[in-house]
Formats: C-alpha cells, structure tokens, sequence
C-alpha cells in the first residue's frame, strides 16, 4: 500500500497535466464591410481543462472570453462592438465542448457556443503544434451573426458581411 502512494506521488511529479498559459493563448474575429476589414483580439481567456493523464490529451475544455476584453486597435469601435453586442446584457463568450476526438486528421472538437444569449451547437477541427515544452491548439471557426440574434452594424448605410472568422489560440505548458 505505502509503495503505491509513494509511486502514484513519483508519477505525478513527472507527469503532471499541462497548464494553461495566458500569455500565448488568445481569440480574434474579423469582420469585414465593402469599404475596409478589421480585427479584434482578446488575451483575456478564462480555460477550464480536463486531461485524460494516460493518453496526454484534453477530455474537456472550457473557453470564456469577456466581450469587453477585445481590442480592435481603435477605441471607438471597440464601444460600438460592445453597444452592437449588448455587452452589459451578454458580457461574455462561453464555449464548453462536448466531445474531443483526437484523429490522424487533427482534433475534431464539438460543443455549444454562447453568444448574445443564444446557445448553439457547433464543430470544429484543431491543430496541434508542440514547440518545445509548449502545446499550441489552434482553428478557426466562421460565425454568422444572424444565428446568434445580432444587429449588423452599419457604416454609410452597408452593413458589415454577416460572416465573421474567429481564430482562437490555446497555449499549455508541459
């Protein structure tokens, strides 16, 4: 009994779960209207992470982003993004995954995204690079704004394209 705690201690000082890593880790949409595109980027990821400790490999994960957190580079757009998307109303993006698969193809990830009040079940594919001591996840996923309830903005009366790219970025140390 004493050798099995002694080794279970051993293995887990050795074989620890990955942890998160705030300063590589980020979400960006882009969006784009006839007369230019732009760009917001957060780094302000809250992660909740399950590892299945044998394979090294995420079972579950959590993303929520704060919709005030996103910085465009311009502060004016930045409050109408947050008028835009009721942001006192809705302040935050919350992605909780529902199945993980790890694949020859990459990782297939499923799960709901909450956005402006709505939920919805999307799918995905992240790649993973390990660079050194550091696994990076990364995809993309195309959101329509209409299937989450929100009011295009507009500028000289054309509305920005009602598709958006978020490109997201998970970082761990190992």
């Amino acid at each position: 009994m004493y050798l099995h705690v002694i080794l279970s201690f051993v293995v887990s000082l050795f074989f620890q779960s990955p942890t998160f890593e705030t300063s590589a880790s980020s979400v960006k949409y882009s969006m784009v209207h006839k007369l230019h595109s732009w760009e917001g980027v957060s780094k302000d990821l809250k992660v909740a992470t399950k590892w299945n400790e044998q394979k090294n490999e995420i079972e579950q994960i959590s993303i929520v982003v704060n919709v005030a957190t996103f910085n465009s580079g311009l502060s004016s757009r930045d409050s109408h993004m947050m008028e835009v998307l009721d942001g006192l109303t809705y302040p935050r993006i919350l992605f909780s995954s529902s199945s993980v698969q790890y694949t020859p193809d990459g990782i297939f990830v499923k799960g709901k995204l909450q956005f402006h009040g709505v939920e919805r079940m999307i799918e995905t594919k992240v790649k993973l690079e390990k660079q050194n001591r550091r696994w990076v996840f990364s995809g993309s996923l195309p959101v329509l704004l209409e299937d989450y309830k929100v009011e295009r903005p507009s500028l000289l009366f054309v509305k920005v394209d009602n598709k958006i790219q978020i490109d997201f970025q998970v970082a761990y140390n190992n």
